[in-house]
């Protein structure tokens, strides 16, 4: 019941909840009545039965005297006027039966043989049996038993009393209802409708029609409510204004950061392009330098700086093209080649590129890549360059004496690889995690002040990150400072919808 009173209107439940009412004090109030008078009925023919039993027993106190049995009869046929009589039992002074008045409605009825006093209601009887007494002797009983037809009636009559009483209630009820609507409902069903209106048009503008003065009104809360209402309304479209206005200012400023950073994305792209090609000039001369094409140079100093010129060209070439990849994948202008790569290759590699790094510094760099695992779906070149990157940071912030470990495996469900995972962990001098957010961004670097004791341009990790991302992969890492860092790479092994691939790398 409660539930359907929840998907109905207010109009509909105030309606039911004064017919319900109405209804159920007429039906308390009725039954109230009736129990009364049920008990009130039965005690009156209990006494009607117990006066009929004297007067009865009297006028046969000369039948009973002188053993006359037919003017008991006689005296006893006077219960035949009563239809509600079952039977009249007249015994002597012994309780033996007398004489008899039987109900011809009721052949089954039987005088008792207990003659001792008293007064019994059963389910559909009242049984009486009372002493007959002739100046203080005791000379014969009287029993009488009497149905309960008259309080049945009598239920039936109340039954439909109530029935149409409470159909007069339920429409005085009803008309009570209607015209209560006009003062509680109807000012409830405009602010409903009013808000309805509101939500689906998002038009604040809109106020609920006043039915007061609220402060005229104070103790009416209908007009209290519909005054509220129409200032929260009032209150939530300045608001929704201040809001659209700050939108507007910041769609103005996102766009102007989208426009300012693909310009940035653009120049440096730009500066870079433009600063390969004399950089590339520079190595390519300073390795003839270097290795003495065209004769010798005569001074040794020349050689060193020649090899110094064509290192520091090479790491500058290194930086841009760092920033050169980094711009063009913020911009989304970096595509991948998949193919199939051999991860134990890559790896050696990478490990091919930096042991005389790890052998200068001192660092121990171990593997646990088995030979049976399968191929890996991405692009050949930026995994080794997401490899190489972590490696050479593993292996730059490990102090000499330390280990770095790098490891792959296979997730598998169902003997079916889902993801290949490469860890390296390092024993190097670790991060807090505000350190590792920092690393994360741009340019950002831990070890920031104007003396860095370690080299680097910051932007190692955040392509790492990006590279990853482009092949729907994660990175995470974990440090702790002065203990190490473990840095875990997670491809996924099935490849991404519409990717098309070269053949496997031999």
């Amino acid at each position: 019941m409660a539930l359907r009173l929840t998907n109905i209107s207010i109009r509909q439940r105030l309606t039911y909840l004064i017919m319900s009412v109405s209804c159920i004090s007429v039906l308390i109030t009725t039954l109230t009545i009736s129990i009364i008078g049920v008990f009130s009925l039965r005690n009156n023919i209990v006494n009607e039965l117990d006066v009929s039993a004297s007067i009865v027993g009297d006028r046969n106190t000369a039948a009973l005297l002188f053993n006359d049995d037919k003017l008991a009869e006689a005296n006893l046929n006077v219960f035949s006027v009563k239809q509600s009589i079952v039977q009249a039992c007249l015994y002597n002074a012994q309780g033996d039966l007398f004489a008899r008045y039987g109900n011809e409605a009721y052949p089954e009825s039987i005088c008792p043989n207990d003659t001792s006093k008293r007064t019994i209601i059963a389910e559909n009887r009242i049984l009486l049996m009372k002493p007959i007494i002739k100046m203080q002797d005791k000379i014969g009983y009287m029993y009488i038993e009497s149905t309960q037809e008259q309080i049945a009636q009598y239920i039936e009559k109340q039954t439909s009393i109530a029935f149409a009483v409470s159909i007069m209630a339920l429409a005085i009820s009803y008309l009570m209802a209607i015209s209560l609507q006009k003062t509680i409902s109807r000012p409830i069903l405009s602010l409903a409708a009013t808000a309805r209106q509101i939500s689906l048009g998002k038009d604040y503008s809109i106020r609920a029609a006043t039915i007061g003065n609220a402060q005229d009104d104070a103790n009416n809360e209908l007009v209290i409510l519909t005054h509220s209402f129409n200032d929260m309304l009032t209150e939530i479209g300045e608001r929704d204004r201040q809001l659209k206005k700050q939108n507007t200012e910041l769609e103005k400023a996102k766009d102007a950061a989208e426009s300012s950073n693909r310009a940035k994305s653009q120049f440096l792209a730009n500066i870079s392009h433009e600063l390969r090609t004399p950089l590339n000039a520079i190595i390519g001369f300073s390795s003839i330098l270097m290795n003495q094409l065209f004769g010798p140079l005569g001074h040794t100093k020349y050689t060193e700086y020649s090899k110094d010129i064509n290192e520091s060209g090479a790491h500058l070439l290194n930086i841009i093209n760092d920033i050169l990849d980094l711009s063009k994948a913020e911009a989304g202008r970096l595509s991948l080649n998949y193919e199939e790569v051999h991860i134990g290759k890559a790896v050696n590699k990478c490990l091919t590129i930096l042991s005389e790094r790890a052998q200068q510094g001192g660092v121990a760099v171990t593997t646990d890549v088995p030979k049976g695992l399968p191929h890996l779906l991405c692009d050949r070149l930026r995994i080794i360059q997401i490899i190489l990157n972590i490696l050479s940071n593993a292996i730059k912030f490990t102090p000499e004496g330390g280990s770095v470990h790098i490891k792959a495996v296979t997730r598998e469900v169902d003997s079916e690889p889902t993801h290949f995972v490469i860890t390296v962990q390092d024993t190097g001098i670790g991060m807090t995690e505000q350190d590792i957010e920092k690393a994360f961004q741009s340019f950002g670097q831990v070890d920031s002040g104007l003396n860095r004791k370690y080299e680097g341009t910051g932007l190692g990790l955040p392509l790492t990150h990006k590279l990853m991302e482009m092949h729907h992969g994660e990175l995470t890492i974990q440090s702790t400072p002065g203990k190490g860092t473990l840095v875990t790479m997670v491809f996924p092994a099935i490849p991404p919808e519409g990717v098309e691939f070269n053949g496997a790398d031999q």
